[in-house]
């Protein structure tokens, strides 16, 4: 070979050659697993949670029609195989479907949650002097609390000041009716029974647990009427028009509903049915708590005898109440 051709290569021989262009085979595999990969990821997105996420786009779009209607038939279920058990005729008693009976529904009644001891030692108390709870001068199966303050007039034919307040009841103790009088001249005297009258109304709605009542106290300070007829009682506070500076308080129980009528004679305790003779024989302490007649009291009685301990048992029985009469 000639040495005018002999050229310098070997720089030539180390260096690598350039790589070819991608084809575009490889570039579309590439673009197709990167849109899987993308729409396998929504989709787990869309169909997570029972498909919440595709819900909340298709109500998004109003796209509804696109999931399948919900069937009746939940998942899983299928039809039991084996032998079946023949049906059995059952009789429902026809009352059993029908609605209440219209004449047999009650009402609430309201009633003094405090005895009638109770109700004249709160009275007491707060300056109405009264005798306590003793049966009455006329009747002697009706138990009252009476209370007179009768203060004369100063001058000479002036109007005497006076208060007057007598409740009824049973001798379990049970408060029946209240009424109240007043006559408050414009004296000091006058201002004095006032405040008694005020005194006894606010120891009366207290203990009564009449909350909804507290305007009527308002009304008294102010002398003004109030009337209220709620669950089977009439309370009403009025001026006297035959006479001047007269007022009446008066709470009676009222039965023109019937309903409260009917509620009145279920929890009535002269109507029902006779005790076991076996009640009348148990000692005196243990009748109050198999027999409950009368309301309970707040606070314990000092003259009540104290009960012995009862004996520990491993059962314990719920105590026997009399039922009323149907």
């Amino acid at each position: 070979m000639p040495k005018g051709d002999d050229k310098d290569t070997s720089g030539l021989r180390g260096t690598p050659p350039k790589p070819a262009p991608p084809r575009k085979s490889a570039m579309l595999l590439f673009a197709v697993l990167l849109v899987a990969f993308a729409l396998a990821i929504a989709a787990t997105l869309l169909l997570a949670n029972d498909r919440r996420n595709l819900r909340i786009l298709l109500d998004r779009y109003d796209l509804n029609w696109l999931l399948e209607p919900a069937t009746g038939e939940p998942r899983g279920t299928r039809a039991l195989r084996g032998r079946r058990l023949a049906p059995v005729p059952i009789s429902i008693p026809a009352r059993y479907f029908t609605g209440p009976e219209s004449a047999a529904i009650g009402a609430f009644v309201r009633e003094v949650r405090a005895s009638g001891g109770e109700l004249c030692a709160a009275f007491k108390a707060a300056g109405v002097d009264n005798s306590g709870w003793q049966p009455s001068q006329f009747d002697s199966k009706t138990y009252e609390c009476l209370s007179e303050t009768l203060l004369p007039a100063t001058e000479e034919g002036g109007q005497n000041a006076s208060f007057f307040f007598i409740a009824k009841g049973t001798p379990e103790g049970e408060v029946g009716s209240i009424r109240m009088k007043l006559v408050a001249p414009e004296t000091e005297d006058g201002e004095t029974v006032h405040r008694l009258l005020v005194k006894a109304l606010e120891q009366l709605i207290e203990q009564a647990r009449w909350l909804d009542l507290a305007p009527a106290i308002s009304s008294a300070d102010a002398l003004s009427d109030f009337t209220a007829v709620r669950f089977g009682v009439s309370f009403r506070f009025t001026h006297e028009f035959t006479a001047p500076r007269s007022y009446n308080l008066i709470v009676l129980p009222t039965s023109k509903d019937p309903a409260v009528k009917r509620s009145r004679a279920y929890f009535d305790t002269l109507q029902w049915l006779p005790l076991p003779s076996f009640i009348a024989r148990l000692p005196e302490y243990l009748r109050p708590h198999v027999v409950a007649t009368k309301p309970l009291s707040s606070t314990p009685d000092p003259d009540a005898p104290a009960a012995p301990a009862p004996a520990k048992r491993k059962t314990t029985r719920p105590a026997l109440i009399a039922p009323p009469a149907p």
